[in-house]
């Protein structure tokens, strides 16, 4: 996974809140253990604690629905399969190919795997935008072709730019590919899995 930027508010705002709870456990640890466990235990400090507290938020909290729900946590949570077709401008948008794409996700990484007959893809760079009118999911991608692939596929780099639906179950955009192989199309997914 790679990292991926985003507009919200929320990546100034959770840390500064987390380090304010990291600070208050050590204060209360101090109160509650001062003197009286044996040397040999220790307990953990003020940044032992904030570094805790930020991967459990990091891998697990930020997921939770309520959070989203109330607009406390604003970058949606796309991890999961998400299946659906794209076109391509190869053969001007005649055919609908099958694709399926896993998204890895955490609250500061990301990875998108795309996988069709002929190929496959992974992103190298993100980013999340939100506001109150959309959310969109950018990001670039490194493409190899299959074992089996057509002679005139070949690895390229590409980028995609994709409009998360208002109930979070879809994902629709477009593709551009890089010098190598000039085209462009459309991505057309739903969520089959979280």
């Amino acid at each position: 996974m790679h990292p991926y930027s985003t507009n919200s508010e929320e990546r100034f705002q959770v840390p500064l809140v987390l380090a304010v709870i990291a600070i208050a456990l050590a204060w209360v640890q101090t109160k509650l253990f001062n003197g009286r466990l044996p040397f040999f235990v220790e307990v953990p400090g003020t940044i032992t604690l904030y570094a805790i507290l930020l991967s459990i938020f990091r891998h697990r909290v930020w997921k939770i629905p309520g959070l989203h729900r109330y607009k406390i946590i604003k970058v949606p949570n796309l991890e999961g399969k998400w299946v659906g077709y794209l076109t391509s401008s190869f053969d001007e948008g005649a055919q609908q190919t099958p694709a399926t794409v896993n998204i890895s996700q955490n609250w500061t990484n990301i990875l998108v795997k795309l996988m069709v007959h002929q190929s496959g893809s992974r992103s190298t760079v993100g980013s999340i935008y939100v506001s109150e009118a959309e959310t969109v999911l950018s990001y670039q991608y490194k493409n190899e072709p299959n074992l089996g692939a057509l002679d005139t596929m070949h690895a390229h780099e590409g980028t995609a730019t994709l409009e998360v639906g208002k109930d979070g179950t879809a994902l629709t955009g477009n593709y551009y590919s890089g010098r190598d192989r000039p085209n462009h199309g459309k991505l057309v997914l739903k969520r089959a899995t979280n």
